[in-house]
């Protein structure tokens, strides 16, 4: 009795994981019978430091941009209007304050920008 216990916890263990894996989504395919088959899409993980690393990544070309477009004199007389206002503003004019990776960036997009 107890065997027959144990193959029922498998193929229910099975349908479970199965579920599981349809539920982050799934294709639907016929096959030549006419049976519905549904499979998993693959999942693309993104851990929590690779969202940071491409967020930080796209902050510091913004910056860069934005220092290219408008001139390195401009942006800094921006940034120091910033630094005059609220605490808000403060704190925005300290995460734009331009460094050394967003100037060397800068020099090289000012080539594309003009």
């Amino acid at each position: 009795m107890s065997d027959t216990y144990a193959q029922f916890e498998k193929r229910i263990n099975g349908v479970a994981r199965r579920h599981k894996a349809l539920a982050a989504g799934y294709t639907a395919e016929i096959t030549h019978d006419g049976l519905i088959t549904l499979t998993p899409k693959p999942s693309r993980i993104y851990t929590r430091l690779q969202m940071l690393a491409v967020s930080m990544v796209a902050f510091f070309v913004l910056k860069a941009t934005a220092i290219a477009m408008t001139g390195q004199a401009e942006y800094q007389a921006r940034i120091d209007v910033l630094a005059a206002g609220t605490s808000f503003e403060q704190a925005g004019a300290w995460f734009l304050q331009p460094g050394a990776i967003t100037s060397t960036l800068a020099q090289f997009l000012t080539v594309f920008t003009g």
